[in-house]
C-alpha cells in the first residue's frame, strides 16, 4: 500500500513526523528554553577576550546563568557586556574567570560569588576580574620564574660551598660546635653543685623520675609481649620490607640527583625549560599559533532552520536550511526544498474494441495513466550583512539569483526580497524573474511566523497557461536551532532515558 501513495504524500507524511519530533524535543524535553524570562546586565573588563563571542556562556557554581550579549574593544582592554537571569542575585565582591573546558576546549565565563553579606551589584554594574586567575600563558610564564630561581639558589650554593669562603665558613661552624661542647660540659659541673645546695628540690626530681622509669618499665614490658615468639617473623618480614624499600629510596634519591644534575646542565626537554628562556618562547609561540589555527573553527556557529509555506493556490513547499556562521557579519547557507509545482503526464491506452451487435453500437476501452513527476531543489548562498542590512547571492531552488534582507528589534522581524529563477526566451508566464516578497517575526528564540507574496511578476500559470491574477498570498510557520540549542537538546534527551 505505501509503494501505491503518490511522492506528494509520503513527503507531506515525512513533513508531519519532521515536526512532530522536533515539537516533542522543543515542549517536551526542555521546556525551559520557550521560556520568555527577563534578564539582568552587567559588564566587566578583561585584558585578554579570545573566544569569547555574543552568546557565549555565562556559569556560576557550574550551572549556565546567562550569556554574552555583546563585546567591544576598548584602548589595552575589552569590555564585555553579560545577560543574567533576574532571579540570580551577585554579592558585593563577586569576580569574573574565564575558563575553558580542556586544554583547547571551548571557552566560558564563570562568576565566582562570595558569601551573601546582603549587599548586591546593582544591574548595569561593574564585576570586577578576577587577580587570582593563571591561564596557560601565566603557568608559563611562573614556571620560567621558578627555573629561574631553582638555578639561582643551586649557584649561590655551589659559590658558597666550592669558594675559600665557603670553607672557612665550615671551619667557623666546626669551631662554634666544638665551643658549645665544653659550655655543656660546665654546665653539668653547675648543675652537680647545685644539687649539694637544694637537696628537698633534688628529692622531688628523683621521686618524678622514679615515675617515669616505673612508666618505662611498663612500656619495656608491653614491647617484650609484642616481640615474643609468636611475632617475630612477622617483625622480620616487615624489617625486611622495610630494608627493600630504603634500597628502593635510595635507587629513587640517586635518579633524582641525576636528573637534577641534567636540569642544572640544561639538558634534555626540562633543563632547557629551566635554563633556556627561548625554549620557553618557543613553546608560548606554538601555543599561540594553534590556537589561531583552531580559533575559526572553535568560532563557528551552526543554525538549523526548517519552515513550510501555505499558499492561496492550494500549493505548498517545505524548506531545510542549514547555515555556517563563520564570523557575526558573514554566514553561509546549505539546503534543500521540495518542488512547488510538479509535472503531470497523462498516457491513455487502448485496450479492445468490440463491434456492434444488433441495435447496441460499437464499443472500446480505453485506460489513462497519470504520472506526477516531483524532485527536490537546492539552495547554496554566501550572505554578507552591514548592521541591519544583509545580501545575499547564490542558488535559490536550484537557479541563480540573489536577495536582500532588513532586520528590526534585535532580528526579531525580518523583511526579504528574493529574486530568482530569470525569465529565458521560451517562458512565457513570467514577465522578469520569479519576485518573493515577505516577512518573518520571532517567538522564543526558536519559532518564527512568516508572510508574504510570491512570483510577483508572473502572468500565466505554468501548467495550465492560465492567466493568473496577481500574486500569490502565502504563510508560514518555522523554527531555528543554533548549535548551543542542539547541545541542549541532546542533554536533555540523555536525561530523559
Amino acid at each position: 500500500m505505501w509503494k501505491q501513495m503518490g511522492t506528494e504524500f509520503k513527503v507531506g507524511v515525512f513533513t508531519i513526523v519532521a515536526l512532530f519530533t522536533l515539537g516533542y524535543m522543543l515542549f517536551v524535553l526542555n521546556p525551559n528554553m520557550l521560556k520568555d524570562t527577563t534578564r539582568k546586565e552587567y559588564h566587566t573588563i578583561l585584558k585578554d577576550a579570545a573566544g569569547i563571542i555574543p552568546k557565549t556562556h555565562v556559569k556560576t557554581n557550574g550551572v549556565t546563568i546567562g550569556k554574552v550579549k555583546a563585546v567591544e574593544l576598548l584602548v589595552n582592554t575589552t569590555k564585555i557586556f553579560v545577560e543574567i537571569d533576574s532571579n540570580i542575585k551577585l554579592p558585593v565582591g563577586s569576580t569574573m574567570e574565564v575558563r575553558t573546558r580542556g586544554l583547547l576546549g571551548d571557552v566560558y565565563l564563570e562568576i565566582v560569588r562570595p558569601e551573601d553579606t546582603g549587599q548586591y551589584i546593582a544591574p548595569g554594574g561593574l564585576i570586577a576580574r578576577s587577580e587570582d586567575q593563571m591561564d596557560m600563558q601565566g603557568v608559563m610564564s611562573l614556571l620560567g620564574q621558578i627555573g629561574k630561581d631553582v638555578k639561582k639558589i643551586t649557584g649561590t650554593l655551589a659559590d658558597v660551598i666550592g669558594s675559600k669562603e665557603g670553607g672557612q665558613s665550615l671551619h667557623n661552624i666546626l669551631d662554634n660546635v666544638e665551643t658549645l661542647t665544653a659550655d655543656l660540659r660546665k654546665t653539668g659541673s653547675s648543675i652537680r653543685g647545685a644539687i649539694g645546695d637544694h637537696p628537698d628540690e633534688v628529692r622531688d626530681i628523683i621521686l618524678n623520675l622514679n615515675k617515669t622509669l616505673a612508666s618505662l618499665k611498663s612500656f619495656t614490658g608491653n614491647l617484650d609481649e609484642v616481640l615474643d615468639d609468636s611475632n617475630k617473623e612477622r617483625l622480620n618480614r616487615i624489617i625486611a620490607s622495610f630494608d627493600d624499600s630504603m634500597s628502593e629510596v635510595k635507587g629513587a634519591t640517586k635518579n633524582i640527583r641525576l636528573i637534577s644534575e641534567k636540569i642544572e646542565k640544561g639538558e634534555g626537554t626540562i633543563g632547557k625549560l629551566v635554563n633556556d628562556d627561548s625554549t620557553i618562547q618557543e613553546i608560548e609561540g606554538a601555543v599561540r599559533d594553534l590556537r589561531e589555527v583552531l580559533s575559526p573553527a572553535t568560532k563557528v556557529q551552526i543554525v538549523i532552520d526548517t519552515h513550510g509555506e501555505g499558499r492561496k493556490d492550494k500549493t505548498g513547499q517545505t524548506y531545510f536550511n542549514v547555515l555556517f556562521k563563520t564570523r557575526p557579519d558573514r554566514f553561509y547557507l546549505v539546503g534543500m526544498t521540495d518542488v512547488q509545482e510538479s509535472v503531470r503526464d497523462t498516457k491513455t491506452e487502448q485496450l479492445d474494441e468490440g463491434a456492434s451487435q444488433g441495435d447496441a453500437p460499437a464499443y472500446s476501452k480505453t485506460r489513462e495513466r497519470i504520472t506526477d513527476r516531483k524532485s527536490l531543489r537546492f539552495n547554496l548562498q554566501l550572505a554578507k550583512r552591514w548592521y541591519f542590512a544583509t545580501a545575499r547571492l547564490g542558488l535559490f531552488e536550484s537557479t541563480g539569483g540573489f536577495a536582500a534582507d532588513l532586520h528590526f528589534f534585535r532580528d526579531r522581524l525580518r523583511l526579504s526580497l528574493e529574486a530568482f529563477d530569470f525569465k529565458s526566451y521560451d517562458n512565457e508566464w513570467r514577465r522578469v524573474a520569479r519576485l518573493k516578497a515577505y516577512m518573518q517575526v520571532l517567538f522564543f528564540d526558536h519559532i518564527y511566523l512568516m508572510a508574504g507574496l510570491d512570483d510577483l511578476t508572473r502572468i500565466r500559470n505554468p501548467l495550465t497557461y492560465e492567466e493568473q491574477k496577481g500574486p500569490v498570498p502565502f504563510g508560514g510557520l518555522g523554527l531555528a536551532f543554533n548549535d548551543q540549542d542542539l547541545k541542549a537538546l541532546f542533554g536533555a534527551a540523555a536525561l530523559a532515558r
